[in-house]
């Protein structure tokens, strides 16, 4: 079923349209494909789950928290304060469904209560 969505590509990429049936046979005749695809689509639905226990929260620390310590997951450093955060406060705001100005409250806090590092304006972990 079709549905509405908007993607960014981050570099130059081509897009490949692919009918279903020729879709269909690729992954019949390429189990690895299908192992891959099935692997990325598991990993994306676990992710999901994830995210709606975060937003179910009430506490705002709480949901920034879980949204910080799913992003420094795959991160091999696990130091504390070593993990410098990639997103800004808006989408951190984004991300959690607060406010911006809630989330720069609450991070200020986090900071003065030692669960995070802000240095130069970045958020470590």
């Amino acid at each position: 079923m079709p549905y509405n969505i908007t993607a960014i590509a981050k570099s130059k990429c081509k897009i490949l349209k692919i009918p279903k049936a020729e879709f269909l046979q690729i992954l019949n005749e390429n189990p690895d494909v299908s192992l891959r695809l099935f692997g990325h689509i598991a990993n994306r639905l676990s992710d999901r789950y994830y995210m709606l226990f975060t937003l179910i929260s009430q506490d705002p620390a709480a949901r920034i928290e879980s949204v910080l310590n799913y992003l420094k997951r795959d991160f091999m450093e696990m130091k504390p304060f070593s993990f410098e955060v990639p997103l800004t406060r808006q989408q951190l705001a984004n991300l959690t469904g607060l406010r911006v100005e809630t989330v720069i409250r609450t991070v200020k806090k986090m900071e003065n209560e030692n669960r995070i590092k802000i240095k130069n304006r970045r958020i470590y972990c």
